[in-house]
């Protein structure tokens, strides 16, 4: 169950950040009547910056718990953000702890948002903001699946933006105790105009009489597709790459 003092925080937090993002940024939203009011649903999009859940957030008047790297615990910056705002720490290797599978299934069954983003900060590592997603990690079809709660998959479109050397030098990433991978990413994304599009939801009744493992292969693969699909659409790159 969410806590109403990380509901509180979260908003507190959105209210200081939104005016400056607003100024910072033109976000445009498409689809955003698919976003339930209430209940449960869990949101599923692509990473291209460490903006993203902020730009989500803003466009979206409904508390979100996200699920992060565990890692960001350790960043200055966000460790407090992270504790107090109900975010759900993963280790980046896949292995989830039981204690995060019960924190993200009570997010779902107290009715609230789950936001996730499948490809992890893989897309980053890559560095190449004009590629296609990279390979998703595959928890949140199972999360869907055993919690019936519909997913909503979602694009954050980039309209301009620029791609700028990260100023924190390698070394102190590493002091931090940050992923060798993460210390070594060279650019990240600053949005100028973006466009966050929304897909009809995938209700798990869908696949209520199939068995799991091939429920969630078919759940994952439905997701991506209607996310690339989504991304095509608006020009984010071409449907042969």
């Amino acid at each position: 169950m969410v806590l109403e003092s990380e509901k509180g925080a979260f908003e507190n937090i959105k209210n200081i950040v939104k005016p400056f993002l607003d100024i910072m940024v033109d976000i445009k939203k498409e689809g955003l009547e698919y976003v339930p009011k209430d209940g449960a649903a869990i949101l599923v999009g692509n990473h291209r910056s460490d903006m993203d859940p902020f730009i989500v957030a803003s466009a979206i008047p409904r508390y979100i718990s996200w699920i992060a790297a565990e890692y960001t615990e350790r960043i200055p910056i966000f460790k407090n953000l992270v504790r107090e705002t109900g975010v759900i720490p993963m280790d980046i290797h896949g292995n989830v702890s039981v204690s995060s599978i019960k924190r993200l299934m009570s997010v779902l069954r107290g009715g609230e948002l789950l936001g996730i983003f499948p490809e992890g900060h893989d897309y980053m590592v890559r560095n190449d903001f004009a590629g296609p997603m990279v390979d998703f990690h595959d928890g949140f079809g199972i999360f869907a699946y055993r919690s019936k709660a519909p997913i909503i998959p979602f694009a954050l479109i980039p309209i301009e933006e620029t791609i700028e050397t990260i100023p924190i030098h390698a070394r102190i990433r590493s002091m931090i105790g940050l992923p060798d991978e993460v210390c070594h990413i060279p650019h990240r994304v600053q949005y100028k105009s973006v466009k966050i599009v929304f897909a009809p939801p995938l209700e798990m009744s869908e696949f209520r009489k199939t068995p799991e493992k091939t429920a969630v292969q078919e759940i994952n693969r439905t997701v991506r597709a209607t996310m690339r699909e989504l991304q095509i659409r608006h020009g984010m790159y071409a449907a042969d790459q």
